[in-house]
Order: structure tokens, then C-alpha cells, then sequence
């Protein structure tokens, strides 16, 4: 029987049920899609790393180093438990040609590019496979980051040309680097042979070291860099942590989840919404049968069993058609995780956990029609059969005023005096298209910000055309003055500021000895974005970055007292500003610390109106030449978050599509219901004079009116919410940025996203409008 009246539902109502179908569908495919993506992110990385053992704490440095004073600090510090350190020869993207199909050299690129050879057993170099890659002599492995940005292919030629030396490798292997497997991490390395690499290590490139340590436990990191920084060992480079490399390299796909989280759930709620509608459309027109099956003694359970086998079935073939579809899917989102972290299927762990979240979605969706069936229990076989009351007692007469209104045509006064009785049920097309609005205007506004060059105002520089950054050891001071001379000779320069980063000491919330890297410069800390307060004004003002704030436990206004030379020396702290640079951990001042050895100096310029800055940037690259980054702010953002840009575009194109879908779906399938409700009432005003152009009109007005709502209600509320939301998840990522303000594109925003929505809805009506010419009074006497 229960079958039976499945199957003579399904034949009834095709629309509503395959609508249904499909938003429990969609809902737990992008469900299942999100936990997919997150636990291959998770557990891809996690594999890499337990077979690539990356550094827990990382020191770069150019220039000589004394291995053995490295090696007794490392021996006699109790937290250490291995080290090494690692050779690098640093070159520069124009000395690498690479001949395919088309010639190309990578003098475009920012990375800091570096020549290695394989290790031994840690912070080793692995194929797709997790494999150690042990290259011949003439072969050469090439960063998967590389073949990301330029295509690069097995077997292309590699043309190394550096300091009068030529020679040329074949790439036989495309490597995963598990530390520097992202733009964000601005270094990458490439794999040759033990052969070539001691053949080229004393004639080409500038050596770079890579010095390692690692402890029990990764998150002593910040203690031993504390320790390491006051050592005086070598530190003429950048220091990074194992968390600071493991949230780089999940950036991209966290954004991915995140997305498809968020979408998911704004999906799960539409589906709640659609199965109460058609649930309670169902029972109001079946009342009398329920009155019947009641009145001869059919129990409550069973009736509300029959009704919940049609959505069982609905729900469970939904959700075992979309986690079909979901890992379907799965290989384009996790397309980026098989690149950077190796193909290694899907996990065991991963396909119980995607089937733990269909199963979840059934629960919801079984729960939830449940709940709503338990009104059956309180109608009477009287109120049922007799009254005509329906299952809505609270239902009352509304006045609304419109009747004595003079200003409105006929069909408006009928429409939306309509549209005001019967709030309550128009509510769903309202609150559909509200939810639409958000799921795509959230990921617009967000894909918007990560293109937008105000967002380097977020990462620890103020938006200028160009940044320079000097950081070369021992000839750190004459670069920066070659630097220096430069802009100030370049006609085409506007204005430039300088900035010179020095360590100093303080105390953490603990007590405890910590390292404080300040950037100080008469403009220091001015045009970034801060969480409170404001830029260093005098010399006993300074400003801290959200991560040091959170570690030394202090704020805006609170005093904190420096160690420099020997000497305690108070400061107020003027403002906490976002930062993601240097792990997120820096300062900046305006105090003059000229007797402190500087760490690299930074330059930004501003230039003259027309003046093309990459244009300028690679000018200036070419005279300034090795040891100094010359980067436009467009490229440095393009190529830092590039990746992230790629494939949101990607996720924002489909969850657009899924949006207008929603919204064409949910317009057909409550002006299906609303029709069959109103079959009497349009007879009735056919009956009346009313023609079916008028009839028509009306559900235009009404379907247009609750739209447009619903759009700028959604509009309004993207406003409000879409920040408080991103923040949240960046706060979680632990980046250095607590509170982005998005930028968003008023003409997608406010113009072609409620345009093209508003237009959907109108066109689905008009199609679905056709029915009504079968409506005639007598008929529904008849009937």
C-alpha cells in the first residue's frame, strides 16, 4: 500500500516531487562534497608529511655560515631531537629557459627559485606517488607549483644560463615539496641529480642555507625561535614554523570547503523549507481522506507513516544519487589536493565520512518531516471533516487596507492585498529567494576581495606601486643604498619610503623572553588595516600585528617595554594591525633604531600617474640584479593568491548556476501548488469578469513583488553578513587577519544579480501560467 501510494503520488505530482528530489539532492551533494575536500585536504597533507618530514622550524640564510657553531646549539638544546641544514643555490627566473612547444623563460615569476639536491631522510622531495625522486645525471625534477603556473610538461627542456655557465636537463619528474608548495610561501625549490648539483654549486647562483630543527612536539617551534633568534646564529633570511607551512599549503582547498560548507547548508535549509510547504499543501488537500482514515479507526502512526515512506523514499534516493554524483565531483575539487599533495585515491576514512554526512542529511530530512507530521495528531475526525479549518489554527482574518485604496489599478489591489493576507504562505518564495541572493552574492564578494589590490592593505604593506625588499647578508647596506639611489634619480618616481626591520626583545603574556621584529620608518604602519587603533605618530608609539598582540597579551593603549642593548625602553602601543607576513608576527615604528644591525630593508614607491608599474618593476629588476625583490603589487598578489583565485572562480561559477537553478525550481513548483490551492478562486474571478490576461498579471505582480523583496532583503542582509562570516573563517585559519572588510562590484551586486534573478522568476511564471485556461467555474461546481 505504501508503495502504491508512492508511486500514484509521483504520477500526480511530477514537479513537486522531482523539485523536492532535487534540493535534498543538491543539498547533500555539496554536503558531501565539503566533507570530501576537507578530509583529503587533511589527510593528503598529513601523508605527504609523514613521508616528506618537513622542518618543524626552518631557517633560511644567504650568505657563509660556521656549520659546526650550528650543529653544538642544535646538540646542546633540549628540545631538538634532528637537524640539518641544507644547501640551496638561489638563481633567478630569467636563468631558467624552458623549451617545450613554445620557449619561455620564468623571468616573470616572484618565487625565489632554488637548485637542491635531495636529502637523505628528512625534508625529502617526493613524486605524485609519495616516492623519494632519485634523479640521474642531465635530469632534473621541477616543483608541481611551476608546472601549475606555466603548464610545463614531462620531458620538456630546462636551459640553465647563470654567471657564464650553460648547461641544459630534461625533466623527468614534477616534484611535491612539502614546504614550499605554495605562492604564498614565496620560495621554491627545484631537484637536480648529487651529480650536477656539486658540479654547479661553486659556479653558479648565490648560496643559500636551509637550516632545520626538529623537536617531539611541532608546536615548541615558537620557543626554539625565540632561543635560535637570540643565539646569534645565522638568520639572514626568513624563519617559518611547521603550522605557519601547514595552513600555507591548505589555503587554497580551506577556501574550497569553506564555500562549499557555507553553500551547503544555506541548501539543507531551502530543502527544510520546500518539504514543509509541500508536506503541509499535501495534508490541506488531503484533509478530508486523513478525516476518513481517522474516523475509522486508522491509528496516528500509521497514517504518519504513509506520508513519511514518500519522503523516506524521496530523501533516500536523493542522497544516494547525489553521494554518487558528489564523488563524481569529487575529482575536480580535489584536483588541486592530488597536484600539490600526490594522487592517492580516496582514503578509506574519507568515503566513511562522506557516507556519515549523506546519512546525517536522511536523519535531518526524516527528523524534520516527522516533526511536522506530529500535527495529525491533534486533528479531530470533526475539524477535519466538517469545519473546514485545516491544520493551521491560528489562522485569522487580516485587514489590510487596501480595499479603500484609490492610487492602485484593480489587478495591483488584488495582487498584493493577496500577497499581505496570505504572508505566511508566500513566505517560502521570500525566504528561497533571500537565501539564493546570499549563496551567490557571498562567494562574489569574497572571489571580488582576493582580485582586489586594497587587500595587500591586509597583509602587513600599504598599497603602493611597487615593493622592494633587500635582504643580502653582508651586502645588505650597499644594496639598499644602490636601491636608494636609484628611485630617487627615476624621474617617474612620485614618492618612496623607506623601512628598515631590526629585532628586539620583549616580554610574551608568560614572562618569557620573545623576539620582536620591528619595521621602523618615518610613515612605519601607516595605510594598513587595523583591528584597533591607529599608526605610530611619535617616537614612544608603536604598533603590533594581531598575532604578536595575542601572544604578549596586550592591546591598544596598554605599554610594553623593549630590550635594546641591554636597556629597557617603554612604548606605548598605538594600534594592533593585520598582518601575514613573517608568520604574522612583526611591528612597526617610527622610533629611530639606527645603533641595531637592520635585518633587510624594504622600499615602497609610489609612482607617477601613467606610468605602467610592472613595466617599471622589471626596469628596476634588471639594473638592480641579484639579492634585491623588485615586485609590482598586482603581480605580488596575482602570484600569491592566484591559486586561491583559480579555483574559487571555478566554485562560484557552479554555485551561481545553483542558484538560478534554485530559483527557477522553487517559482515552478509553488506557483504548481499555488495554482492547485487556487483553482476555485480563479474560476471564481473568471467567473466574475476577470479575463485570463488580468489572472495572469496578478501572479506576475505576486511572484514579482515577493521576489523583489526577497532580493533586496538578501541584498541587504550579504551586507550584513558576508563579513562577519569570512572573518570567522579566517580568524579560524589563524593567518594574522581577524577582520576584512570585502570589497564588493556594485554592478554585480546591486544590478545584474537581482536583475537576472528578478527575470528568472518572471519567466518561470509566465510558462508556468498556462494552466489556468482549464479553470472554469463550472467545472469546479461540477467537480
Amino acid at each position: 500500500m505504501k508503495w502504491l501510494l508512492v508511486k500514484n503520488d509521483f504520477k500526480r505530482n511530477k514537479l513537486i516531487n522531482l523539485a523536492l528530489f532535487m534540493f535534498i539532492m543538491f543539498s547533500s551533494v555539496l554536503a558531501i562534497l565539503s566533507v570530501i575536500v576537507a578530509s583529503q585536504t587533511m589527510i593528503s597533507i598529513s601523508e605527504l608529511y609523514k613521508k616528506a618530514e618537513p622542518a618543524h622550524f626552518l631557517q633560511m640564510h644567504k650568505g657563509d655560515i660556521n656549520e659546526s657553531e650550528i650543529d653544538t646549539f642544535m646538540s646542546e638544546h633540549e628540545l631538538v631531537t634532528y637537524w640539518q641544514t641544507v644547501t640551496m643555490l638561489t638563481v633567478y627566473g630569467e636563468s631558467l629557459t624552458i623549451i617545450s612547444e613554445e620557449t619561455y623563460n620564468l623571468s616573470d615569476s616572484r618565487l625565489d627559485i632554488g637548485l637542491v639536491k635531495q636529502n637523505e631522510t628528512k625534508d625529502l622531495l617526493l613524486n605524485a606517488n609519495h616516492e623519494k625522486v632519485t634523479l640521474q645525471k642531465g635530469e632534473i625534477g621541477m616543483p608541481i607549483l611551476l608546472k601549475d603556473m606555466y603548464g610545463m610538461e614531462i620531458g620538456d627542456h630546462v636551459q640553465l644560463s647563470s654567471q657564464g655557465v650553460s648547461k641544459e636537463f630534461i625533466i623527468t619528474e614534477f616534484i611535491l615539496d612539502s614546504m614550499m608548495n605554495s605562492p604564498m610561501a614565496s620560495s621554491t625549490r627545484i631537484l637536480l641529480s648529487d651529480d650536477d648539483f656539486e658540479a654547479l654549486s661553486n659556479q653558479v647562483g648565490e648560496r643559500e642555507y636551509l637550516i632545520e630543527a626538529y623537536f617531539h612536539d611541532a608546536n615548541e617551534a615558537s620557543d626554539f625561535q625565540t632561543a635560535y633568534e637570540n643565539s646569534g646564529l645565522p638568520q639572514n633570511g626568513q624563519a617559518i614554523t611547521y603550522t605557519i607551512i601547514f595552513i600555507l599549503s591548505a589555503l587554497t582547498d580551506i577556501t574550497t570547503v569553506f564555500m562549499l560548507l557555507l553553500v551547503s547548508i544555506l541548501l539543507i535549509i531551502v530543502s527544510f523549507i520546500c518539504v514543509k510547504f509541500t508536506l503541509m499543501a499535501t495534508l490541506e488537500e488531503e484533509l478530508t481522506e486523513i478525516g476518513t482514515m481517522k474516523a475509522i479507526g486508522i491509528q496516528f502512526s500509521d497514517i504518519r507513516n504513509l506520508y513519511l515512506y514518500k519522503y523516506r523514499f524521496i530523501a533516500t534516493t536523493a542522497i544516494m544519487t547525489g553521494y554518487f554524483a558528489a564523488l563524481h565531483l569529487s575529482t575536480i575539487f580535489t584536483k588541486h589536493i592530488s597536484a600539490t599533495f600526490g594522487d592517492q585515491g580516496m582514503y578509506t576514512i574519507t568515503i566513511l565520512i562522506s557516507i556519515t554526512a549523506g546519512l546525517l542529511v536522511f536523519v535531518f530530512t526524516n527528523y524534520y518531516c516527522s516533526k511536522l507530521l506530529k500535527k495529525l495528531k491533534k486533528l479531530s475526525v470533526v475539524t477535519a471533516l466538517l469545519h473546514g479549518e485545516g491544520l493551521d489554527k491560528k489562522k485569522r482574518k487580516t485587514k489590510s487596507g487596501l480595499s479603500k485604496s484609490k492610487v492602485l489599478p484593480v489587478n495591483w489591489l488584488v495582487s498584493i492585498r493577496d500577497v499581505y493576507q496570505e504572508r505566511r504562505n508566500w513566505s517560502m518564495m521570500f525566504v528561497v529567494v533571500l537565501i539564493a541572493v546570499l549563496l551567490i552574492l557571498i562567494p562574489v564578494n569574497l572571489m571580488n576581495t582576493l582580485k582586489e589590490p586594497r587587500l595587500i592593505t591586509y597583509m602587513g604593506s600599504s598599497l603602493e606601486d611597487i615593493l622592494i625588499e633587500v635582504e643580502n647578508g653582508e651586502n645588505l647596506e650597499n644594496d639598499a643604498a644602490d636601491v636608494k639611489l636609484l628611485v630617487k634619480n627615476d624621474t617617474n618616481l612620485k614618492s618612496y619610503q623607506e623601512y628598515r626591520r631590526v629585532r628586539v626583545q620583549t616580554s610574551d603574556a608568560e614572562g618569557e623572553k620573545m623576539n620582536l621584529h620591528i619595521d621602523y620608518g618615518e610613515k612605519a604602519g601607516s595605510g594598513l588595516q587595523y583591528v584597533s587603533g591607529k599608526a605610530p605618530e611619535t617616537e614612544n608609539e608603536i604598533a603590533i600585528s594581531y598575532l604578536n598582540a595575542e601572544k604578549i597579551g596586550k592591546t591598544t593603549g596598554d605599554n610594553i617595554v623593549l630590550f635594546t642593548n641591554g636597556k629597557e625602553q617603554p612604548f606605548l602601543i598605538s594600534g594592533v594591525y593585520q598582518d601575514v607576513t613573517s608568520g604574522g608576527y612583526t611591528a612597526k615604528a617610527t622610533h629611530n633604531f639606527s645603533t641595531l644591525q637592520p635585518v633587510k630593508v624594504t622600499f615602497s614607491t609610489h609612482l607617477k600617474e601613467g606610468i605602467d608599474p610592472e613595466k617599471k618593476a622589471s626596469e628596476w629588476s634588471e639594473i638592480l640584479g641579484a639579492g634585491v625583490s623588485v615586485n609590482s603589487m598586482s603581480q605580488f598578489i596575482d602570484q600569491t593568491l592566484g591559486g586561491v583565485v583559480h579555483q574559487l572562480q571555478t566554485i562560484v561559477l557552479a554555485i551561481t548556476l545553483i542558484g538560478a537553478s534554485l530559483v527557477m525550481l522553487v517559482t515552478g513548483l509553488y506557483l504548481k501548488l499555488r495554482l492547485a490551492k487556487d483553482r476555485s478562486a480563479i474560476a471564481v474571478l473568471k467567473a466574475i469578469g476577470f479575463s485570463e490576461q488580468d489572472i495572469k498579471k496578478q501572479y506576475m505582480i505576486k511572484i514579482g513583488t515577493v521576489s523583489l523583496a526577497g532580493i533586496l532583503t538578501g541584498t541587504i542582509l550579504t551586507e550584513v553578513l558576508d563579513e562577519p562570516i569570512i572573518n570567522v573563517g579566517l580568524s579560524i585559519a589563524g593567518l594574522g587577519i581577524k577582520n576584512v572588510e570585502l570589497f564588493t562590484n556594485p554592478v554585480i551586486t546591486y544590478l545584474i544579480c537581482p536583475f537576472c534573478l528578478l527575470l528568472l522568476t518572471l519567466f518561470i511564471t509566465k510558462r508556468s501560467m498556462r494552466s489556468i485556461q482549464n479553470y472554469h467555474i463550472m467545472k469546479m461546481i461540477k467537480e
